[in-house]
């Protein structure tokens, strides 16, 4: 985590944005986003992508629960969770380096009190990809398991629940936050005005 962003905001620490992080949510709080008119093509779709994680990430978490329950089959499972967790996982890398190449920099010129929060968002990235590469990890040696060692899949199972519940938790927090900042930004501006396309 940047050594510029306060310990007490760090991803797995803070319980809210301060308002001088979050300095538009009060001129454009949540429930104005939908049908706002700079609320244009790109916002939507980068909403609909972050819906999008949200839904992988609880749905990749609930399969790992009922395979720990003996609900499923484990090689149902294996069939039905290994190329969705590697969308997910891959998606989600490509996502953020897209934010931090290209859209956190527009951003941040853009006004200057977005650069804190630019920066506490990089900081959430370096956490959730160290949680998304243990849940790699964790999903190699499942699919070894489930694949070639059986006997060791009851083991591994817990071990990937608790790692994709970690993902997702530190993933659901970042992306409202992410979208707090954000999103009124780009309905104060638009995404002309700010050069986002």
């Amino acid at each position: 985590m940047s050594d510029t962003v306060p310990a007490e905001l760090a991803l797995d620490v803070r319980t809210a944005l301060p308002e001088d992080y979050a300095f538009l949510l009060m001129t454009h709080p949540r429930p104005t986003w939908e049908g706002h008119p700079n609320n244009g093509q790109w916002c939507q779709f980068w909403l609909a992508r972050h819906k999008m994680f949200r839904d992988f990430g609880a749905g990749l978490t609930n399969a790992c629960e009922k395979l720990a329950n003996g609900e499923v089959d484990p090689k149902g499972f294996h069939d039905w969770f290994m190329p969705r967790a590697s969308f997910f996982l891959g998606e989600l890398d490509t996502h953020h380096k897209i934010e931090e190449y290209h859209y956190f920099p527009l951003l941040a010129q853009a006004d200057l009190r977005m650069g804190k929060g630019v920066e506490l968002l990089e900081g959430d990235h370096e956490s959730i990809h160290a949680l998304l590469a243990g849940a790699y990890d964790t999903i190699v040696a499942l699919d070894k398991a489930i694949t070639e060692k059986p006997a060791e899949t009851p083991e591994m199972v817990p071990r990937m629940r608790d790692d994709l519940a970690a993902l997702d938790k530190g993933l659901q927090h970042h992306l409202d936050d992410e979208e707090d900042l954000i999103v009124p930004l780009i309905l104060e501006r638009s995404e002309a005005g700010l050069g986002i396309h």
